[in-house]
C-alpha cells in the first residue's frame, strides 16, 4: 500500500486537515430500580412508656405501656400480647401493667396491606413481627436514664454543662432507712441546684416540674428521654428570670459521662 505524506494529504483535502471525532451520547444516569429499596416485610412496631417515651425492649411496671404499629399502607391489625386472650385490632393502644407484673413476654403483630406483586410476585400482603418486652419492678434502681449527661441547650451550643439524674435518700424522711428513695434531677437549667424536684421517672425517661425560684431555679418543667443508650434529649421551659412571667422553651441534648 502506498503511503501519502502529510503535504499530499493536505492537498487532497483542500489544504485543510479534517479530524473525525467520536461524539459520545450522554444519556441521563439511570435511577434506582423501583424494587431496589422495597422490603418483603416492612412491618415495624414500638413500645412507649408513660410520657410517650420510646423504649426498644424494657419498661417499668405500674404504668401504661403503649403498643404502636405503623400507619399506611397497613389497613388491618391483630395484636397478640403474651398470654392475654383478648384481641386488639387498633394500630395504637395502651395497657396498664400493675407492679406485680414482671418478666418477659412476646408481642406479636399481624398487619395487612395491599400486596406488592410488582416486586414480590408471591406477596400476600400479610406481615408478621414479634418482639419481646421485658417489664421490671418500679422499685428497680437500674434504669438507664440514671446518670450524668454533658451537653448544652440548642440555643447556646457552646455553653456546655452537666445534668444528673439519680436516686437518693428520701427528701422528706432522710433519716428513715425504710423510707423509699426519691429520684432527683440536678443542674437543669444550668445552675439550678434544687434539693428536690418533683420528678417522675420511667425506664428511659423523666418528667419534672419545680415550683420555686430559689436555688438558682426559674420554675423549670419538662420531660426528657434517652434517644440512644448514651444520649439524652430534654425539652423544658423556664421563666426568663425570677422576676419575669415570660417562659422560655429550651432543648437540652447531652452525652453520658462515664
Amino acid at each position: 500500500m502506498r503511503k501519502h505524506s502529510l503535504p499530499l494529504l493536505l492537498a487532497l483535502t483542500g489544504g485543510t486537515l479534517l479530524w473525525t471525532g467520536c461524539h459520545r451520547r450522554h444519556d441521563p444516569e439511570p435511577g434506582p430500580a423501583p424494587c431496589a429499596t422495597a422490603q418483603a416485610n416492612p412491618l415495624r412496631l414500638r413500645f412507649l412508656e408513660s410520657f410517650g417515651t420510646p423504649t426498644p425492649d424494657t419498661a417499668y411496671t405500674k404504668q401504661d405501656i403503649t403498643f404502636e404499629g405503623p400507619g399506611a399502607p397497613y389497613t388491618r391489625y391483630e395484636w397478640q400480647i403474651g398470654n392475654d386472650p383478648r384481641s386488639f385490632t387498633q394500630p395504637k393502644f395502651s395497657l396498664y401493667f400493675p407492679a406485680s407484673f414482671t418478666g418477659s413476654f412476646p408481642v406479636r403483630l399481624i398487619a395487612h396491606r395491599p400486596p406488592n406483586l410488582k416486586c414480590f410476585p408471591k406477596d400476600d400482603g400479610v406481615d408478621t413481627l414479634t418482639q419481646v418486652l421485658t417489664l421490671v419492678s418500679i422499685h428497680d434502681r437500674r434504669a438507664p436514664v440514671y446518670g450524668k449527661f454533658q451537653g448544652s441547650n440548642a440555643d447556646a451550643p457552646r455553653d456546655t454543662f452537666t445534668i444528673r439524674v439519680f436516686s437518693g435518700p428520701n427528701y422528706d424522711n432522710p433519716n428513715n432507712p425504710a423510707a423509699s428513695p426519691y429520684d432527683y434531677l440536678r443542674n437543669l437549667s444550668r445552675g439550678c441546684q434544687s434539693p428536690y424536684f418533683n420528678i417522675g421517672l420511667v425506664w428511659r425517661g423523666i418528667r419534672f416540674s419545680y415550683g420555686g425560684s430559689d436555688f438558682n431555679c426559674n420554675t423549670e418543667a419538662g420531660a426528657g428521654y434517652l434517644s440512644t443508650r448514651d444520649s439524652i434529649r430534654v425539652d423544658y421551659s423556664q421563666f426568663e428570670s425570677a422576676a419575669s412571667l415570660k417562659r422560655i422553651n429550651r432543648v437540652f441534648r447531652g452525652k453520658r459521662q462515664r
